[in-house]
């Protein structure tokens, strides 16, 4: 693969950056001025035997942000979150800004999260000062070159993103090339703003639109973002993936993600990106019912630890009814680590099952990879556009008007997540004649299948 010659992006910050307190320099200092512990890919290469565990959340005041993060740290977590409001993720910078003040002004929270890019950088880098934990930026833009801009200035050492899971599931119109390009500027601002003994993390969203996403299509896309990084410098990298449902898919999919990750690195030369695994817990519509959620959490978390996850997406039992409170979220981290302790040792799953789907994903992702890489365009950024146009990646229900939206979905008797058609996604006969096969046949009480979709949705609620 030839490099897209990002090159120098001194040019483009010029064009971007208006902020004079965004220095890429003094960025750079303070970056390696940092405690080892606050960096997170120093904290993956010292890996316990357990996961990470890092949670959600983010409040638009300092005040609060604060609370949480002090929260979080004493109640076990290792990675602390900075979750981005909405209008922050679409570049309205402006109307975050304003409704920061108006609610400051009322004592109420106007915004779904923390504006950024509307604190003083001194003043989110003081949030996290005395605190032990790598913090981790979580959002969904596809423009988020100002965005990382500023977390890179706070000392947030681990950037969630890319222009493949960050677009096709969070935008309608927002052109894809463009937001790939702007990705790799993140990328590259990434890869050398960190000290390269303690390299800036990135980490895809691997879940994408949650919502029957088949393995092949999420494997799909986090190699392909695992690449773009990798070409723009990036050493250290995390694919992940939600809770599908199934305890054998998911171990099968992580298996295969870590392999094909592997493969794919070797092949191109990339040998010194380290890539680590990250599983969220179950991202679909929670129990209304506390005791169910927490039970749904307990499970999640025992999978975490049968797929050997390196970090673990906490949710909490108020996800059904809103954004969760600071208590929640400790209590949930709290409840996670407890559950943790009964596997001191580690354990797998293995069996027939597993071996089945493991060789069935790992056949439908190799088939497609090599459809998306085969083009011989000019760059590989113009490979994975040209593959989401095509349809060759195809991600259910992403509202984003170049995706396909010719694939689609279903659940089989064993909770499995099966293709019923596969657009334009390559699949070999053998392999779409095995998913039909697994899905099995249904039964006029089954429903319509736009009724058995809908009825997934809230399948664990």
């Amino acid at each position: 693969m030839s490099d897209p010659c990002l090159g120098d992006i001194t040019a483009e910050r010029r064009r971007l950056i208006q902020a004079s307190e965004l220095d890429i320099a003094e960025t750079a200092r303070f970056l390696a001025s940092l405690p080892a512990t606050r960096v997170a890919s120093v904290a993956y290469r010292n890996q316990p035997n357990r996961p990470y565990l890092q949670p959600r959340g983010g409040f638009p005041s300092l005040a609060k942000q604060r609370e949480l993060a002090v929260g979080l740290s004493r109640a076990g977590a290792d990675f602390l979150p900075l979750t981005i409001d909405s209008h922050t993720r679409h570049n309205d910078y402006r109307t975050a800004a304003e409704l920061l003040a108006a609610g400051l002004a009322a004592d109420r929270d106007l915004l779904n999260g923390y504006p950024l890019v509307s604190h003083p950088v001194a003043a989110t880098r003081a949030l996290f000062a005395d605190l032990a934990q790598p913090v981790s930026l979580r959002h969904g833009t596809p423009d988020a070159r100002l965005l990382v801009e500023y977390a890179l200035a706070a000392g947030i050492t681990e950037i969630e993103g890319g222009g493949l899971c960050y677009t096709l599931p969070y935008a309608r119109s927002y052109p894809l090339d463009r937001a790939l390009a702007h990705w790799q500027y993140v990328d590259r601002l990434c890869a050398t703003a960190g000290p390269p003994d303690r390299p800036i993390h990135r980490e895809s969203f691997g879940p994408l639109t949650a919502t029957l996403v088949p393995p092949v299509i999420t494997v799909a896309v986090q190699l392909c973002e695992l690449l773009l990084a990798a070409e723009q410098g990036v050493r250290s990298f995390a694919v992940s993936f939600s809770q599908t449902g199934s305890v054998e898919q998911d171990v099968a999919l992580a298996q295969v993600l870590r392999d094909q990750a592997g493969r794919l690195l070797a092949r191109f030369g990339f040998s010194d990106v380290r890539v680590s695994l990250v599983y969220h817990q179950w991202m679909g519509a929670f129990p209304t019912e506390p005791a169910l959620a927490w039970q749904l959490i307990a499970i999640s978390t025992a999978i975490s630890r049968l797929i050997g996850a390196d970090k673990l997406v906490v949710k909490t039992p108020d996800e059904a009814s809103g954004i969760p409170s600071i208590d929640s979220n400790v209590a949930a981290v709290r409840a996670v680590r407890y559950v943790l302790a009964m596997f001191p040792g580690g354990c797998s799953v293995a069996g027939p099952l597993v071996e089945q789907e493991r060789e069935l994903i790992d056949s439908e992702v190799s088939h497609l990879m090599e459809q998306v890489l085969g083009q011989h365009p000019s760059s590989l950024l113009a490979a994975v556009h040209r593959s989401v146009l095509a349809g060759i990646i195809d991600v259910p229900f992403a509202p984003h008007e170049q995706n396909a939206g010719g694939l689609i979905t279903d659940r089989g008797p064993d909770r499995r997540i099966r293709i019923l058609e596969p657009g334009a996604v390559p699949l070999r006969s053998n392999d779409l004649q095995a998913e039909r096969k697994l899905l099995g046949t249904r039964s006029g009480s089954d429903g319509q299948l736009w009724e058995r979709l809908l009825h997934d949705v809230r399948i664990l609620a």
